[in-house]
């Protein structure tokens, strides 16, 4: 687990951060598998731009935290796992902020996954950004056969880059 800035967030990491909800006396601990870092959305009632953090709520201190069972399907329908820069991403997302319509197409993609388990969520960028966020670089429920098979892609993407340095 590492301290990062609001700012660093890229999509398909797991987080970790206490959000407080508009009728909540106090923040609830969330592990989130973040979707959007910076969406943007234009209120009907006054025009003004709002920028929200989309993902997919795993655990709460309030809730039970998603299954493993779930979790590995969720993991194959976004692409499988990935490595970036030493931290575990869910995905294929590129380092930028994905467009809108990519993320309501992602929604799309994965709506049966999560229709059943109410894991979609969207929090206020302004108030999230009052409290520490932690990147969760070894999250626990990773599917153990996606953790090997990322492994697998490591050694073999480090195998082909000493052979291409070894040939010129």
């Amino acid at each position: 687990m590492k301290n990062i800035n609001w700012n660093q967030i890229q999509p398909g990491q797991i987080i970790k951060f206490t959000y407080k909800s508009m009728g909540d006396k106090r923040g609830i601990s969330r592990v989130v598998l973040v979707l959007d870092p910076s969406y943007k959305y234009k209120k009907k009632s006054t025009g003004r731009a709002v920028k929200f953090v989309v993902g997919l709520e795993l655990d709460t201190f309030i809730k039970p935290p998603i299954t493993k069972q779930k979790f590995e399907k969720l993991i194959k329908t976004l692409g499988g796992l990935s490595l970036d820069e030493g931290v575990k991403e869910v995905g294929d997302n590129p380092d930028k902020v994905i467009k809108q319509d990519r993320t309501k197409n992602l929604y799309n993609s994965i709506k049966f996954v999560i229709e059943k388990q109410d894991l979609f969520r969207t929090y206020f960028l302004r108030e999230c950004r009052k409290r520490r966020v932690f990147l969760l670089d070894n999250y626990e429920r990773f599917p153990k056969k996606a953790l090997s098979d990322l492994k697998l892609k490591k050694e073999a993407e480090q195998s082909i880059k000493k052979i291409g340095e070894t040939r010129f």
